[in-house]
């Protein structure tokens, strides 16, 4: 059984090398040195030396683990903005969030034209790298939460219902039929 620990340890090891979130390669890794502790100390003679490397990085590990969640719950937006945002953003796929993203970090937020079609336009060579570089690898929420705090100023002035508004009035104007906004029953 203890034989095993140093082998599960490394497939710990292992996965928190491809992982590219801080965090979990952090927990991964406390996960592994446990392991480890656990295989090294617990031999007929116990290795002292690993032993003791073991824990010193597990105790770094730790101590960057509580500062990455404590980050994290500092970065979060409050409810206002949260549900503003996942009211705003909600019709845009990921490219045009990152479109939107790069856009609002290349240029001035305020001098942005409407955000749904800052979105959608083409991004510049250099733009394109940008984003490639900086935003490819966030999740959907992370976008959000950049948007958010980016644009908060233009976002407290735009309507997201106009937006669904206008999206549905151009469908209907192609079905012939009156604009419903979107959520809203036809009778």
């Amino acid at each position: 059984m203890i034989e095993s620990c140093i082998h599960v340890a490394n497939i710990f090891y292992l996965v928190s090398f491809v992982t590219r979130d801080m965090l979990w390669l952090r927990i991964l890794t406390c996960c592994g040195l446990v392991l480890g502790l656990a295989f090294f100390s617990c031999q007929a003679a116990p290795m002292y030396g690993p032993t003791l490397w073991h824990l010193v990085f597990l105790l770094i590990n730790l101590v960057q683990l509580r500062r990455l969640v404590q980050e994290r719950r500092r970065l979060n937006l409050s409810k206002e903005r949260e549900r503003l945002a996942e009211a705003a953003f909600q019709d845009l796929s990921r490219d045009e969030m990152l479109n939107l993203l790069t856009r609002a970090m290349c240029a001035q937020a305020e001098g942005l034209p409407d955000l749904r079609q800052a979105a959608q336009q083409p991004l510049s060579e250099d733009q394109q790298v940008v984003r490639d570089i900086a935003f490819r690898g966030l999740s959907r929420k992370d976008l959000v939460n950049l948007l958010t705090r980016r644009l908060w100023r233009s976002l407290r002035w735009v309507n997201p219902t106009r937006w669904r508004f206008r999206r549905a009035a151009s469908s209907a104007a192609t079905s012939g039929g009156p604009p419903q906004p979107i959520g809203v029953p036809s009778r």
